[in-house]
């Protein structure tokens, strides 16, 4: 019986571990908000719009030109769209 309690033991704390672990996980990677909740006329937004504060979104605010595929000094809500579709290491978590 002893070995069947150790057991038990161990697979309580792996689980609580596993569940701390992507609790942890989800709350620190803060996923990027709608575009409709950074917009300001709800057609484009800016660098100073984009949230300072988020790892998502860090490439973006950092690199704005790169993903303004229409060069108008904006990005729009398809361009956002379509960065935030990309395959970007450094966006990923």
């Amino acid at each position: 019986m002893k070995f069947s309690y150790s057991l038990v033991s161990f697979a309580l704390i792996a689980g609580l571990g596993v569940g701390t672990a992507l609790a942890q996980d989800a709350a620190g990677a803060k996923d990027a908000p709608a575009f409709s909740d950074i917009s300001k006329d709800g057609k484009y937004i800016t660098r100073g719009d984009i949230p300072k504060d988020n790892e998502r979104l860090k490439q973006l605010r950092m690199h704005i030109g790169d993903n303004d595929t229409d060069h108008n000094g904006k990005i729009d809500e398809k361009e956002y769209n379509a960065y935030l579709s990309k395959d970007n290491p450094l966006q990923k978590h």
